[in-house]
């Protein structure tokens, strides 16, 4: 039953790892969100279209019709990819990141993003234990 349970953990690890991948590659760079009306420059950088600097906009921007198409796939991969990480045991299905403190206010183990939250300002966070020592 172990050996289900660990496989079952890796698959997770790897949808996650697969999920993050996909939202960096959709994910402009200039507001850090999903692309929004996505434009590509011949140079192949793209940006949202309200992400741009407002100038006069060379012939050479153009729509993203593909990555607008990707961007609405992975929006609605999201909720089912955020969910098969939250039943990996030790991970934040917010941040998916490694549940590393305990706060004692809350009685909850949170992650590094977590800490720096309004939820658990000024709270008495303890490290854990590194229980997955690689």
């Amino acid at each position: 039953m172990e050996k289900n349970d660990t496989s079952v953990r890796e698959g997770t690890k790897a949808d996650w790892r697969l999920s993050k991948s996909l939202q960096d590659l959709l994910t402009c760079p200039i507001c850090r969100g999903f692309f929004s009306d996505p434009i590509t420059e011949d140079s192949g950088s793209t940006f949202c279209r309200d992400c741009l600097p407002q100038k006069p906009q060379p012939s050479t921007i153009h729509t993203n019709w593909k990555m607008q198409n990707m961007v609405q796939v992975a929006k609605q991969l999201k909720p089912f990819l955020e969910h098969s990480c939250s039943i990996l045991e030790g991970w934040c299905p917010k941040h998916q990141e490694c549940l590393s403190l305990f706060c004692r206010e809350d009685n909850e183990k949170i992650c590094q993003v977590c800490r720096y939250s309004s939820r658990h300002q000024g709270h008495t966070l303890i490290q854990l234990p590194d229980l997955n020592p690689q």
